[in-house]
Formats: structure tokens, C-alpha cells, sequence
């Protein structure tokens, strides 16, 4: 999926010519009943044990199937993880960020509604019963830089796509002065998905020093990209 408009350069996209996609990492769509519940007992299984503590078996008995089923789907683990992080997590923020694009052209209203969609990534979405998103957060912040999921991570299409676009809103927001040029975009875009994901995470903990409302975490959103 493509976050640039016509004429946009995309610094991230010319960095990473060999893009992934989720297709890569699965035998067939988890669309069925059996599908979602494989898929939600690994999210359970990856939450609780990490990728490489998970278990075949152990998912399978959470779905209450047996491990050739998890085979229908999957490859293997590391593949399951893959695909989920990018369907479950990176696909819906670049569908909602997209929206807001046809909605508004303004780089600070962008940016509001980008970290109101992080913000809310970490909790569950009630259109979505059978899945946990808040649990597909945690598999995403926790295993972001898992030796295991690299480099097929960093180059997966979706979370390339959602830092160009928000990368292309620090940049106009900075040509339009609203925001501070201190540092180049793509390395703004990178800091404030990795910053917003490391307080959302504690927070969701109970970290002392995380209790943060959600405009708590926007000022310190609006302070990495230098908003005026």
C-alpha cells in the first residue's frame, strides 16, 4: 500500500527498494472461523512467551485445533509473527491514515490524527471481538528489533508506507513552518513512532512515571516533531 500522494518522494521507499508484503508469509487468508482462531490464540501465545519462547502446540490447544491446522496457514512461527504485525497492526493504521489524507491536507491536523491512531493502536478494537489488538501492540513494541523478525520487519511494506506518510507531514508541516527543520523528517517519523510506542507500552504497564493522559502523549508528540 502506497501513503505517497502524486509527485511525493519518498525518502523511506528509496531507502528500502526490496519491500515485503504480508502475502509473503502465509498459505491462505485467515478468514474463517478456524482462521481467527488460530490467529488469536497466536497473538495470546507471541504475548505471553514472546516469538521464540511460542510454542505450535501450544497454540493450537489455546484454538482448540490441531497443529496441521496451524500449518494450513502459516509456515511457521516467525512467519505468523510477520504477517500478524503487519495485518493486524501496521495495514489498519495505514487505512486510517490514508482517510485522514483525503480528509485534510493540513500537516498539523495529520499529525494530531496520526498520534491519536497510535494512541489508540494500544487498545482493543470492539468492531474486532475475536482478536486482542492491545495484545498485537505489545508483540510489536516488544519484538521491534527481535534479531529473529529482521530484516523482513524493517522492509515489510505497511510499516514502511506508515512512516513515509507520516514523514511526508513532518516535511510539509515543516515547509509551512508549523513545525521546527531541526532534524530530517524520516528520522523525526522513526523517533516518534519508536518514543510513542516505548510510553504507550509502559503506560499500559503501569510504569511509574507513564501515568499519561492522552494529551500528555500529544504534547510529547508535538514537542519531538519541534510543533510551534
Amino acid at each position: 500500500m502506497s501513503a505517497q500522494g502524486p509527485g511525493k518522494v519518498i525518502k523511506f521507499r528509496e531507502a528500502n527498494q526490496r519491500l515485503l508484503s504480508s502475502s509473503k508469509w502465509i498459505k491462505r487468508q485467515p478468514i474463517t472461523d478456524l482462521g481467527h482462531r488460530i490467529v488469536a490464540a497466536t497473538v495470546d501465545e507471541f504475548a505471553a512467551k514472546g516469538v521464540q519462547g511460542a510454542r505450535v502446540a501450544e497454540i493450537t490447544r489455546r484454538a482448540g485445533t490441531t497443529d496441521p491446522n496451524f500449518y494450513r496457514y502459516f509456515v511457521g512461527l516467525r512467519q505468523a509473527a510477520l504477517f500478524i504485525i503487519s495485518e493486524y497492526y501496521w495495514a489498519p493504521l495505514n487505512k486510517r491514515i490514508n482517510h485522514y489524507r483525503e480528509a485534510t491536507t493540513a500537516a498539523d491536523k495529520l499529525l494530531d490524527l496520526v498520534v491519536t491512531s497510535l494512541i489508540r493502536s494500544a487498545e482493543d478494537d470492539p468492531a474486532r471481538p475475536w482478536l486482542a489488538e492491545s495484545k498485537v501492540f505489545q508483540i510489536v513494541v516488544a519484538e521491534s528489533r527481535n534479531p529473529l523478525l529482521l530484516p523482513d520487519a524493517a522492509l515489510e511494506a505497511e510499516y514502511v508506507s506508515f512512516l513515509a506518510a507520516i514523514e511526508n507531514t513532518i516535511r510539509d508541516g515543516q515547509k509551512q513552518k508549523l513545525f521546527k527543520p531541526s532534524f530530517k523528517p524520516a528520522l523525526v517519523a522513526s523517533l516518534l513512532v519508536d518514543t510513542l510506542h516505548g510510553v504507550l507500552a509502559r503506560r499500559a504497564l503501569g510504569h511509574r512515571g507513564f501515568e499519561l493522559n492522552e494529551d500528555a502523549v500529544r504534547r510529547l508528540a508535538y514537542h519531538l516533531v519541534g510543533k510551534q
